[in-house]
C-alpha cells in the first residue's frame, strides 16, 4: 500500500473511532450531568448553608456527536412576597473524544466532552441583556477530561447602561481556568480592561488582572494563593482635579501548619495623586495564624449565607452554631497581626504594627469589662509617627485652598509637628527620637505597659479621653 493509501486508511480508522467514541460518550452524558449536579448542589449546601440555592437539569436532548442541555439555578428569596431569582443556562455539549471545536483549534488531546454554556435571557435579566446589547452576559466554554480535569474559559460580555442616577461602561472580562469535577482545586487568571461609572462623580478602573490558585484540604478549606492588581483607580468631581490611585495590589497566601491554618494578606498602593501632585503611598500587611480550619469553614459558610439573605427561621439555632464555631476557633489561641501599616509622603514615613493573641474566655456572655481581659491573651503595638510626614500633610492644604500663603502654611506645618510631639511627651504617651514620635503598648497577664511603664487600663482610657478633649 502506498503512502496515500496508508494516510487515507488512517483517517478512516480515526473517523470511525471518533464516531464510536462520540456515540458512547453521548449515551453516558446525561448520567454524568446528573452526577455533577448532585455534587454541585452538595457544594452549594456546604459553602452556603441555610440558603435555598439549587441547580437542576430542565431538559436534555442527546445526539450522536453532540447533546443539548438546559439548567435552572434557583435562589429562593428571604421575603416570601418576593419571587425567587431564577437563572436559566443553555449548554451545547460536543461529545468526545475529539470535539470539532477542539480539532479546529488544534487541540488534539482526547476529552470526554466540551461544553458551551451561556446565560439565557429572561424577564428578570432583561436589563442585563439590554446592557450587553442582546448578547449573553456570561458564557463558559469548558472541556472535561477522562481523568475528571476541567479546562475552560469564562467571558463576561462588554456592557453599557444608563439610568437616572448613573451611566456606566464595562469592557468585559476574560478568564482562563482549570479545575476538576469534584472542585478539589481551582486555578484562574483573567483580566478586565476598564470599568467606568458616571454619576455625581466619574469613577474609573483601568487594567485589572487577577489570578487564583487554590487546593481544598480535608476540612474543606481552600488553601493557596490569590492576587488582584489594578493599574489605576480615578475619581473625578466636576471642577476639581482628579484623585488617582496607581498600582493597587491585593495578594494573599493561605497555608496549613501544625498549629492550624495561616493566612497572610498584603495590600499596596504605589501612589495617591491629586491632580499632578503625588500625595504619598501606602502598604498594609496582615497575618492570621493558628486558625482552626473547620471553624473557619463553618464561620465562612454562615457569613456567605447571610450575605445572600440565608437566615433560618430558627435564629437561636444559628446563634448557637455561631458560638460553637467561635469557641472552637478561640480554643486554638488564634493570633492576629498587623505586621505593617505604613504611609509615606515626600519627606517622611509613619508606621504602625499590632499583634494580638486571643484566648477562649470562660463565657462569651460576660460583660465587656470582664470579657476583654479573658479574650485578649496578649497585645503588642508600636507606632512610629513621622513629624516630616505630618508637615507634608499640612502642606497639602495648599492643594485644596490654592490661595493659602506659602510662608504661613509652612509655619503652620512646623507648629503642627511640634504641637503633636509636645502633647505626646506631656501626656507621656510617646517619646520623641529625632524626627519620629514613638509609642509602644504591651499587655499580657493582666499587666498593661505604655512605653515600658506599667499603667492601669483606666489611666490609659483617661489619657485618650484627654487627647480627644484637646482636639
Amino acid at each position: 500500500m502506498n503512502k496515500a493509501g496508508i494516510a487515507a486508511t488512517t483517517l478512516v480508522v480515526l473517523a470511525v473511532a471518533g464516531s464510536a467514541g462520540a456515540w458512547f460518550t453521548g449515551t453516558r452524558m446525561e448520567a454524568v450531568i446528573q452526577d455533577n449536579i448532585v455534587r454541585a448542589n452538595q457544594e452549594l449546601k456546604d459553602q452556603l448553608p441555610d440558603t435555598d440555592l439549587a441547580l437542576e437539569l430542565v431538559s436534555f436532548h442527546r445526539g450522536i456527536f453532540s447533546s443539548d442541555a438546559r439548567y435552572r439555578l434557583v435562589l429562593v428569596a428571604d421575603d416570601a412576597d418576593e419571587p425567587p431569582l431564577e437563572l436559566l443556562i443553555s449548554d451545547h455539549i460536543e461529545h468526545g473524544p475529539w470535539p470539532l471545536s477542539r480539532l479546529t483549534s488544534l487541540k488534539l488531546l482526547p476529552v470526554m466532552a466540551t461544553s458551551h454554556a451561556q446565560l439565557e435571557s429572561s424577564e428578570q435579566l432583561a436589563g442585563l441583556f439590554a446592557a450587553s446589547a442582546g448578547r449573553s452576559p456570561l458564557t463558559v466554554t469548558s472541556s472535561i477530561g477522562y481523568a475528571n480535569g476541567v479546562d475552560g474559559e469564562l467571558q463576561l460580555a462588554p456592557m453599557s447602561w444608563s439610568t437616572d442616577e448613573v451611566t456606566g461602561s464595562f469592557s468585559g472580562l476574560s478568564a482562563v481556568f482549570r479545575t476538576d469535577t469534584a472542585g478539589e482545586s481551582i486555578k484562574v487568571h483573567g483580566r478586565v480592561d476598564s470599568l467606568e461609572l458616571q454619576g455625581g462623580a466619574r469613577v474609573g478602573l483601568a487594567g485589572v488582572d487577577f489570578e487564583l490558585d487554590r487546593q481544598r484540604d480535608a476540612s474543606g478549606l481552600y488553601l493557596g494563593t490569590g492576587q488582584v492588581e489594578l493599574d489605576q483607580l480615578s475619581v473625578v468631581i466636576e471642577g476639581e482635579p482628579a484623585v488617582v490611585l496607581n498600582g493597587l495590589v491585593q495578594s494573599d497566601v493561605s497555608t496549613l501548619k501544625d498549629d492550624g491554618a495561616n493566612l497572610e494578606l498584603d495590600y499596596r498602593i504605589d501612589s495617591v495623586n491629586y491632580g499632578t501632585t503625588k500625595l504619598g503611598s501606602m502598604h498594609m500587611g496582615w497575618t492570621l495564624s493558628r486558625i482552626d480550619p473547620q471553624a473557619m469553614v463553618d464561620l465562612a459558610g454562615m457569613y456567605n449565607s447571610a450575605a445572600l439573605g440565608g437566615v433560618p427561621d430558627d435564629t437561636k439555632a444559628l446563634e448557637e452554631q455561631f458560638q460553637a464555631s467561635l469557641e472552637r476557633l478561640l480554643d486554638g489561641f488564634p493570633r492576629l497581626s498587623l505586621d505593617d501599616f505604613s504611609i509615606r509622603t515626600t519627606n517622611g514615613e509613619s508606621r504602625l504594627s499590632l499583634a494580638v493573641e486571643l484566648g477562649r474566655p470562660s463565657s462569651l456572655q460576660l460583660p465587656p469589662e470582664a470579657l476583654l481581659p479573658e479574650l485578649i491573651g496578649s497585645l503588642e503595638a508600636r507606632l512610629v509617627l513621622s513629624k516630616p510626614m505630618l508637615m507634608d500633610m499640612v502642606r497639602h492644604k495648599a492643594l485644596f485652598q490654592p490661595g493659602t500663603d506659602a510662608a504661613t502654611l509652612e509655619q503652620e506645618a512646623q507648629m503642627m509637628a511640634e504641637m503633636v510631639s509636645g502633647m505626646a511627651e506631656m501626656l507621656q504617651i510617646g517619646r520623641v527620637e529625632g524626627d519620629n514620635i514613638l509609642t509602644q503598648l504591651s499587655y499580657a497577664g493582666g499587666s498593661l505597659k505604655l512605653n515600658g511603664q506599667a499603667i492601669e487600663p483606666s489611666a490609659l482610657a483617661g489619657l485618650l479621653n484627654g487627647m480627644q478633649g484637646l482636639q
